[in-house]
């Protein structure tokens, strides 16, 4: 025996009654069906799984002692192939309660004794209503989880291979270009060997950059803060900093004082925010002046880097917009610039959350066409904390400092980018 009955105005909750008992099927069905549930009842336990495997069922209520098939016989078949329905035992005799036990090992939600009258049954579909819910949330959260994983592992798996044939075109244009034994190539083929090689740099950093998106957003990415100088930096940036530049009237400073406290930072992570910041003001900014300058902060206990062009700036309404993923600088100022220059807007993104994963920050000021400067907060170590040496520091910038700039147009080029 079955039978299904709707209200005017449905839960959408199915509920599976199963009892040997054909006048308890009906009054509950009734009283179900007045709180607008859908439902089915089964004289047996053959029956009711014969249902339960045709329909979709949110709830089963199934009595514990009945013959041939008992309730806990069908819990246990139904637990073979379905473990997030929610299972209600039920019974009318005394002595008859399941124990806790079998409760916990079948992931029964409840026990109700058909003497405690409608009510006290009704909370309990009502409480077993409101898990399916909070679990069908929970399997669809998983469920995202797994799917996101799938992307963003295809996706790294993508850069990586990009980046192994970059690094193979990247390493034979500079055998052509500055092979000694070379006896020259003529100038049209070195103009396209150069071309291939801008082409390529400007490809391997998004696809850096994107690797490293990938890897936060899965949480893959740690950082391991250390002591150390940012002097260790100088001579890569100078170099990375000088190619960037090479064919434009922009010169890059290096403005660090040798007695800045030691940073407390992840080294890689750092070089990953500084190029990022570096790459992009040499994007926008056609003539003038690019300056890393370090500082110390005492009022927060920490170094304060600064990279500061003459470019062409950024609008107040897009100097927070810009750290949001996908979004880039606006260039209103130069809509021919070249489109190897434009990105995909994930490198402020990341300089950001990798600062903040430093317990830094990263913060910008800008006017249109007044040029940026990017302000990168970092800690500095425990040790320099204890020895107090921060103070002694601050006096110390008003000696000279360690200044470097690199004349513009230079030809050479850093190493590759491994």
């Amino acid at each position: 025996m079955a039978r299904k009955r709707t209200t005017a105005q449905p839960s959408g909750h199915t509920i599976l009654v199963i009892d040997d008992q054909e006048e308890i099927l009906t009054s509950v069905r009734l009283l179900l069906e007045r709180e607008g549930h859908q439902v089915l009842t089964a004289l047996s336990g053959e029956e009711g799984l014969t249902l339960f495997r045709r329909e979709k069922i949110h709830l089963v209520i199934v009595d514990y002692f009945m013959p041939g098939m008992t309730g806990e016989d069908v819990v246990r078949v139904i637990r073979q192939f379905d473990s997030d329905v929610q299972i209600l035992l039920q019974t009318g005799y005394s002595g008859e309660k399941p124990a806790l036990a079998t409760l916990r090992e079948l992931d029964i939600q409840g026990y109700h004794s058909k003497t405690d009258g409608p009510e006290h049954l009704l909370l309990w579909v009502e409480a077993t209503r409101k898990a399916a819910a909070h679990l069908l949330q929970v399997r669809a959260v998983e469920q995202l989880k797994a799917e996101t994983l799938v992307k963003q592992e295809f996706l790294a798996n993508v850069s990586h291979e990009m980046r192994s044939r970059l690094h193979l075109i990247l390493g034979y244009s500079d055998v052509l270009l500055v092979e000694k034994g070379n006896p020259g190539l003529p100038l049209h083929s070195r103009q396209s060997v150069e071309t291939i090689q801008r082409h390529s740099r400007a490809l391997w950093g998004l696809t850096t950059n994107f690797l490293n998106f990938v890897k936060l957003n899965a949480e893959a990415m740690r950082v391991s803060p250390r002591p150390f100088s940012l002097a260790e930096l100088q001579k890569e940036f100078q170099e990375s900093t000088e190619f960037l530049l090479r064919h434009k009237p922009v010169s890059f400073v290096w403005d660090v004082p040798p007695q800045l406290p030691l940073v407390w930072a992840d080294r890689d992570k750092l070089c990953i925010i500084l190029q990022n910041l570096l790459t992009n003001a040499a994007k926008f900014t056609d003539q003038g002046e690019i300056r890393l300058r370090a500082v110390a902060s005492p009022v927060d206990n920490g170094v304060c880097i600064r990279v500061s062009d003459t470019g062409i700036g950024i609008a107040p309404e897009s100097r927070e917009t810009i750290f949001e993923t996908f979004q880039q600088i606006p260039n209103t100022t130069s809509p021919s610039r070249s489109t190897v220059e434009a990105g995909i807007g994930i490198g402020l993104t990341l300089a950001r959350k990798l600062a903040r994963m430093m317990d830094g920050d990263l913060t910008v000021e800008s006017a249109v066409g007044a040029g940026s400067t990017f302000t990168l907060l970092l800690r500095i170590s425990a040790e320099e904390v204890r020895g107090s040496e921060v103070s002694s520091s601050v006096s110390a910038l008003s000696s000279p400092s360690n200044t470097v700039a690199v004349p513009s147009f230079s030809r050479s080029q850093p190493a590759l980018p491994f």
